[in-house]
């Protein structure tokens, strides 16, 4: 932007998973690279880039006309509001690339590592039986054809899957659970999509449910799926994300039937390096458009502004 010389960076808020070293080496690489101060005092005087994660308390922000881009690594938005981003006077950029494989990588582990445990055999069994399922031959669900929702129905479809697909906002309204026997959860939290699996969607599914999220744990009504789980013991599921996050572990002492992890499905040895790359490639960017109108349509895709709707972010 030829208005902007030379411009800071605030970077807001750290996740504790980045570490002690990842705010030095953002530091030194974006300022290796770019015409830009690195603030520590988080003075918004002058004209100034955001850096914001999940812990941001996004309310509690100074916005201003000295505010010039927001840029939010993540690829979770909740802790922004609908107002928030209407009235925003800036582009505000959100990293749903950045963890995007990383979380079809979990969804399909989980999806294959059930259907298709390898068993040991330490000597040759004649019979050569192995009791799998193969996905050709599933009742499979797909809830949201985001980036991460539309991967993972390549890689169902390219191993024989015919999933069917919901998503109202990319032409899939058509939202039919019945005797689905698994259910990939890859949609992001709205009104539309909050609680989309209750009680009454559960009496609907095969007794034989597998169900994974590694999405947003309020997609879920939670306390109907452990019953659910409980009374339906060859169902299984595998929660990332959780209603109330750290988990509670005595909601699920008594389920054998489940696989619980720490949001760590779009975590990754080189989580780190990335969250700097894509946030090179969004400065570098903006301070080569000619204009924030440019800027916006060239990152159409990341643009928080594009996902408002009817009164929420989709």
């Amino acid at each position: 932007m030829d208005t902007l010389n030379k411009i800071d960076i605030i970077r807001v808020s750290t996740s504790s998973y980045q570490g002690e070293d990842f705010q030095r080496n953002e530091q030194r690489i974006l300022e290796d690279k770019f015409p830009i101060n690195y603030q520590v005092e988080k003075n918004t005087s002058r004209n100034h880039i955001l850096i914001t994660n999940s812990n941001t308390e996004v309310e509690d922000l100074i916005i201003s006309d000295k505010t010039k881009l927001i840029i939010h690594p993540n690829s979770g938005y909740d802790n922004f509001s609908f107002q928030f981003v209407r009235d925003c006077p800036c582009p505000i950029i959100i990293g749903n690339e950045i963890r995007m494989n990383a979380v079809v990588n979990y969804t399909i582990s989980a999806l294959l590592n059930h259907l298709n445990r390898i068993p040991h055999q330490k000597t040759w069994d004649s019979s050569r039986l192995w009791n799998r399922d193969l996905l050709q031959e599933k009742k499979i669900l797909i809830i949201g054809l985001g980036h991460i929702g539309s991967k993972v129905k390549e890689i169902v479809e390219s191993l024989g899957g015919s999933p069917k697909l919901y998503d109202p906002f990319k032409g899939h309204s058509d939202l039919d659970f019945k005797d689905v026997e698994i259910i990939l959860l890859c949609a992001s939290l709205n009104p539309v999509s909050e609680k989309i699996i209750n009680e009454e969607i559960l009496e609907k599914v095969s007794s034989n449910l597998l169900i994974i999220n590694g999405a947003r744990g309020g997609l879920i009504d939670q306390a109907p799926l452990i019953k659910f789980l409980k009374l339906n013991q060859n169902s299984f599921a595998y929660l990332d994300v959780f209603e109330k996050e750290p988990f509670l572990e005595e909601q699920f002492s008594n389920l054998s039937n489940i696989c619980l992890t720490s949001h760590i499905a779009g975590v990754h040895n080189h989580l780190n390096s990335n969250i700097i790359q894509f946030e090179c490639k969004i400065i570098e960017s903006f301070l080569n458009s000619k204009s924030i109108q440019e800027f916006e349509e060239d990152n159409r895709e990341s643009l928080l502004q594009s996902k408002m709707q009817e009164g929420y972010l989709i």
